[in-house]
C-alpha cells in the first residue's frame, strides 16, 4: 500500500494498535506507570506522525522574479506562465507588473518551470523546480533578449479588452475597434464603469470627484478645463486606461470617485519607430484627429515624441423648462428657454522627452509639454417668459460670443535606481506646470414686453484672464524584507491661482463697469504628505495595507472694486488616509479570488470653487462660488469574487461626508449655480464583469451594476433627503471576420440616475465599427459609427426648487462616422517602459476653467 499526500488518516496511523487507542484515549486510566512508559511511546509516534503530516500537508515554495531586457530596463505586460514539467498547458499564468515583478507559490507536489515570451524577444525558460517537501523559494532574475528574427515573427495574440487586476480595471484601447477617431473624453464614456454628462463632467462607478491623471502625473484640471483638455488627446495616442475606485496609498488621497489613468503610447524597442495615426469624422459638423507618435532608442539613451493636431466642431441644442407657482400652488407663469451653441476649437500639443540609462540599476529622464488650444463658442438664445394661459409675457433674444485661449506648459524629471538588494528601488521626480488663459466674452440681449413699443438692448462684455502656477516634488522608495516589502514616500506640492474678471455695461455706446461681477480673486495652497505601505503573502492571502498623511495650508483672498470691500479666508488640516487591499486564492492556481479592500479619501474643493463672485454664462443663467466649501471625506468598502479572468462580482459601499455638489436655486428667472456641502451620501451597489468568448471567433464583455443612491443634507431653506435606485450596463462584442478583419458591436445602457439635486432619465447608445489590417499588417483601416440611432438624447429634471420646478433636454452631434488609419513604422513591436511616478498626484484636477 502506498500513501499519498492528500490521505486524511496516514497508512503508519492505520497500524497503532487498539490496546494503544485505548490507552491514549483515556479508557485504561489505572494503568501501571511502566505501562504508562509504554503508552507513551505510540503517543509520541502518533504526535511525531501528524507533525510530519502537516509538514508534507503545507509544503509550499514561492517561485518569484523580474523581467528585463538586455538594457536592463524592465518589462512590463511580459506574458508569464507556471507549467508542471511535460505538461503542454500551463497551470497558471499572470504579466509581469509596472515593474516588471512576477510571483507564483507552489502548493502541489511536483517539478515545475517557468515560461516567459514577449513580442519582439526570444522565449525564455527556467531550469525545472521540484517540490516534494525541502525545497527553498527561487528568485529569477531574467534577461529577455531581443529577437534577429523579428521580421519573420508573427504575433497573433491579442491583449483582451479589459483586464481585471485588485486594485484596478484595466482597458486597452488599441482592442477597442470603436475607439478610433475619437478623442480621450469620448473614450472614456465607452469605458465600463464610466459616466460622462454633457458637461464634460466624469463619474466613475457611479461617484463624482474623479481624479484624472495621465502617465503616473495628475492633469491639474477640472470641471471644462478638464473636459477641453480631454478632448485634445486622440484615442489614437493611447495605449490604456487604468480605472481604481480604490487606489493603493502611493497615490494622493484625493478623488473620492476614485483615479482614472491614462496612459499614452510610447515604444522601447532599439532604432527608430513610431507610428502615425489620422481620422475624419462626419456628423452634422465635421472635424479631425491626428497623432504622430516618434521612438529612437541607441545605445543608452531613449528619445520620444508625441505630436498631435485636433480640430474640433461641436454643438448642443438645450432646452430648459420652468414653472413658477403661488404659495397656493397655482401656476403664476413659466419660463422656456432654447440655447442652440456652436463650439469650434483647434488644439495642437507636443510632448518630446529622453530616457538616460547610465548604468544597468539606474534611470533617469525629463520631459516638456506644451499645448495650445483657441477655440470660438456662439451662442444662439431665446427666452420666453409666459403667462399661466400661455401668452407670452416678454421675449429676449441674445447673440452670445466668447473666444478663449487656453495654453499649458509643463516640465518633469524623474530619477530612478535599484538599490543593492533585489527588488529594492529608490525614485523621485519633480513636475512644474503653468497654465494660461483668456476669455472675451459679450452678451448682447434684445428684449421684448408685451405692451411696450420699443424693444430693449443691453449687452455685457467681459475679459477674463487666469493664471495657475503648479510645482510638485516626491520621492518612494520600495524595500524587500524577509517576510513582507516596504513602500515609503514622501511629497510637497504648492499651487497658485490668479483669476480676474472685468465686466462691463454697453448701452448706447457708453460703457459702465459692473462691479457685482468684476472680480480678482487669489489662492495660494500647500500640500504635504508622507505614506508607508507594506505588502506580502501569507500563503494564498496576498495583502497590502496603507497609512497617507496630508497635510493642507491654503489661503485665498479676493479683491475688492468700488462697491465691495476685500475678504479672505484661511485653513488648515491634516487628515490620515488608511488603505487595505486583501485578495485570496481560493485554490492553488488561482482561479477563484476573494478580495477585501477599504480605503478613506478626500475630494478638495476645485480651485475656481472657491471663488465667491459671479460669473455669467448667458443673462439667465448664473454661476457663483463658495469660498465657505469644506473637503468631503468618504469611506469605501468592497467585497469582491473573481473567476480567472472572466467573471468578477464586487459588492461595495460608500459613505461620503460633507458631500459638494452643484446647488441650484431660483432667483426670479435667473438660474444661480453654486457649489455647496450639502451634506452626506451613501452607495451600495453590487456589480459585474464577464469577458468571454461565446465562440473562437467572438469575445464578448459585459459590465453592470445596481445602486441605492442616498443624498440627506441642507439645500438653502430645505432640508433634502432622496434616494432611488439606479441600474447601468456596458457591452462589447469584437468579432474576428477573418484573418485580417475584425469587428465591434457595443453600447451603453443606464436607467434613471439621481445626483444630489439633479435626476437624469434613462440613457442609451448603440456604437460600432470595422477595421482591417494592411501593408503587411502595419496598418490599419477602421469604420466607425457612434450613437447610430440618435439616442444618446439627455433628459433630466431639477428637484427641491422653491415654489418652482425646472426640466431640461440636452441633445448634441453624437451620431458621427470616422474613417481613420493607423500606420506604424520601424519596430513594429513595442515595451512598456513601466510606469514612472509623478509627484502631481492631485492638484491639476482641481483646476476649473
Amino acid at each position: 500500500m502506498t500513501t499519498t499526500t492528500g490521505s486524511l488518516i496516514p497508512f503508519h496511523l492505520m497500524m497503532i494498535k487498539l490496546p494503544y487507542l485505548k490507552i491514549i484515549a483515556g479508557i485504561n486510566p489505572q494503568l501501571h506507570p511502566s505501562g504508562l512508559r509504554l503508552a507513551c511511546r505510540p503517543l509520541l509516534v502518533l504526535l511525531l506522525a501528524f507533525i510530519s503530516q502537516q509538514a508534507i500537508a503545507q509544503t509550499s515554495m514561492t517561485v518569484k522574479g523580474r523581467v528585463k531586457d538586455s538594457t536592463g530596463s524592465v518589462l512590463t505586460d511580459a506574458s508569464v506562465r507556471l507549467y508542471r514539467t511535460n505538461k503542454s498547458n500551463p497551470v497558471a499564468n499572470q504579466l509581469s507588473d509596472s515593474a516588471g515583478f512576477f510571483a507564483f507559490e507552489l502548493k502541489d507536489t511536483g517539478s515545475y518551470q517557468v515560461r516567459i515570451s514577449m513580442a519582439g524577444y526570444n522565449a525564455y525558460q527556467s531550469p525545472t523546480f521540484l517540490l516534494a517537501g525541502q525545497e527553498r523559494n527561487h528568485d529569477l532574475e531574467v534577461v529577455m533578449n531581443p529577437s534577429s528574427q523579428l521580421k519573420a515573427v508573427i504575433v497573433t495574440a491579442r491583449k483582451p479588452m479589459v483586464e481585471k487586476k485588485p486594485d484596478r480595471t484595466i482597458v486597452n484601447v488599441e482592442a477597442m475597434v470603436s475607439s478610433t477617431g475619437t478623442d480621450a473624453l469620448q473614450l472614456l464614456s465607452q469605458l465600463p464603469g464610466v459616466t460622462v454628462d454633457d458637461d464634460g463632467n466624469i463619474t466613475l462607478y457611479g461617484k463624482a470627484g474623479v481624479t484624472v491623471m495621465i502617465n503616473g502625473k495628475p492633469t491639474y484640471l477640472s470641471g471644462d478645463a478638464l473636459a477641453n483638455y480631454l478632448r485634445t488627446l486622440p484615442s489614437s495616442a493611447l495605449e490604456q486606461i487604468e480605472l481604481m475606485s480604490n487606489p493603493p496609498a502611493g497615490f494622493d488621497a484625493a478623488g473620492s470617485g476614485g483615479v482614472i489613468q491614462i496612459k499614452t503610447k510610447k515604444t522601447g524597442m532599439k532604432g527608430f519607430n513610431g507610428n502615425l495615426s489620422t481620422a475624419f469624422n462626419q456628423g452634422i459638423l465635421f472635424s479631425t484627429t491626428n497623432s504622430l507618435n516618434l521612438n529612437y532608442k541607441v545605445n543608452r539613451v531613449n528619445y520620444y515624441g508625441n505630436f498631435s493636431y485636433v480640430t474640433q466642431n461641436r454643438l448642443t441644442d438645450l432646452d430648459i423648462n420652468r414653472n413658477y407657482y403661488a404659495l397656493a400652488g397655482l401656476n403664476e407663469y413659466s419660463f422656456d428657454q432654447n440655447s442652440y451653441i456652436r463650439r469650434k476649437n483647434q488644439a495642437s500639443t507636443a510632448k518630446i522627452g529622453i530616457d538616460f540609462f547610465p548604468d544597468d540599476k539606474t534611470t533617469w529622464g525629463f520631459s516638456g509639454t506644451a499645448l495650445r488650444r483657441p477655440s470660438t463658442q456662439h451662442t444662439t438664445n431665446t427666452s420666453n417668459i409666459r403667462r399661466p394661459d400661455g401668452t407670452i409675457d416678454s421675449s429676449t433674444a441674445a447673440k452670445n460670443r466668447e473666444e478663449d485661449l487656453w495654453k499649458n506648459q509643463s516640465l518633469s524629471f524623474y530619477f530612478k535606481r535599484d538599490l543593492k538588494k533585489k527588488g529594492s528601488t529608490l525614485g523621485a521626480d519633480v513636475d512644474y506646470l503653468n497654465y494660461t488663459s483668456t476669455v472675451d466674452q459679450a452678451f448682447s440681449n434684445t428684449t421684448t414686453i408685451l405692451g411696450v413699443p420699443d424693444p430693449r438692448f443691453d449687452t455685457l462684455v467681459g475679459y477674463l484672464p487666469s493664471r495657475i502656477a503648479i510645482i510638485a516634488a516626491k520621492t518612494d522608495a520600495v524595500f524587500p524584507l524577509k517576510h513582507f516589502t516596504l513602500e515609503t514616500g514622501l511629497k510637497a506640492s504648492y499651487a497658485e491661482t490668479k483669476n480676474a474678471a472685468s465686466f462691463y455695461f454697453i448701452n448706447n455706446g457708453s460703457q459702465s463697469p459692473d462691479y457685482e461681477k468684476t472680480n480678482d480673486f487669489r489662492y495660494k495652497e500647500h500640500i504635504n504628505a508622507a505614506y508607508l505601505a507594506i505588502s506580502g503573502n501569507l500563503g494564498r492571502l496576498s495583502y497590502n495595507a496603507g497609512l497617507r498623511a496630508e497635510q493642507t495650508l491654503s489661503k485665498g483672498n479676493q479683491l475688492g472694486n468700488p462697491v465691495k470691500p476685500d475678504s479672505s479666508f484661511s485653513r488648515e488640516y491634516t487628515n490620515l488616509f488608511p488603505t487595505l487591499f486583501l485578495t485570496y486564492k481560493m485554490d492553488t492556481t488561482g482561479d477563484h479570488t476573494i478580495g477585501l479592500t477599504y480605503g478613506r479619501r478626500i475630494e478638495r474643493p476645485f480651485y475656481q470653487d472657491l471663488n465667491p463672485y459671479v460669473t455669467p454664462l448667458d443673462k439667465f443663467t448664473l454661476y457663483v462660488g463658495n469660498p465657505f466649501l469644506r473637503p468631503s471625506f468618504s469611506h469605501e468598502l468592497t467585497f469582491s469574487y473573481t473567476y480567472k479572468q472572466l467573471l468578477t462580482g464586487t459588492i461595495t459601499y460608500t459613505k461620503t461626508s460633507d458631500t459638494f455638489l452643484e446647488a441650484i436655486r431660483l432667483i426670479g428667472n435667473n438660474y444661480l449655480s453654486r457649489p455647496d456641502n450639502l451634506g452626506s451620501s451613501e452607495f451600495i451597489g453590487f456589480s459585474i464583469n464577464s469577458n468571454t468568448k461565446p465562440a473562437k471567433w467572438w469575445t464578448l464583455n459585459i459590465f453592470a451594476d445596481v445602486q441605492q443612491r442616498h443624498f440627506e443634507g441642507q439645500l438653502y431653506n430645505t432640508y433634502m433627503d432622496t434616494s432611488a435606485v439606479y441600474f447601468g450596463t456596458n457591452f462589447t462584442n469584437q468579432f474576428q471576420l477573418g484573418k485580417d478583419w475584425s469587428a465591434e458591436l457595443g453600447g451603453t445602457y443606464r436607467t434613471s440616475v439621481l445626483v444630489g439635486q439633479v435626476s437624469l432619465d434613462e440613457f442609451w447608445v448603440i456604437n460600432t465599427g470595422i477595421q482591417k489590417k494592411i501593408l503587411d499588417k502595419k496598418g490599419t483601416i477602421k469604420l466607425a459609427v457612434r450613437d447610430i440611432f440618435y439616442s444618446a438624447i439627455r433628459y433630466g429634471q431639477i428637484n427641491f426648487l422653491r415654489q418652482a420646478d425646472a426640466g431640461f433636454r440636452n441633445r448634441s452631434d453624437s451620431r458621427v462616422f470616422t474613417l481613420s488609419f493607423t500606420y506604424r513604422f520601424g519596430k513594429s513591436s513595442q515595451q512598456s517602459r513601466g510606469n514612472r511616478s509623478r509627484s502631481s498626484e492631485e492638484e491639476e484636477n482641481r483646476v476649473r476653467a
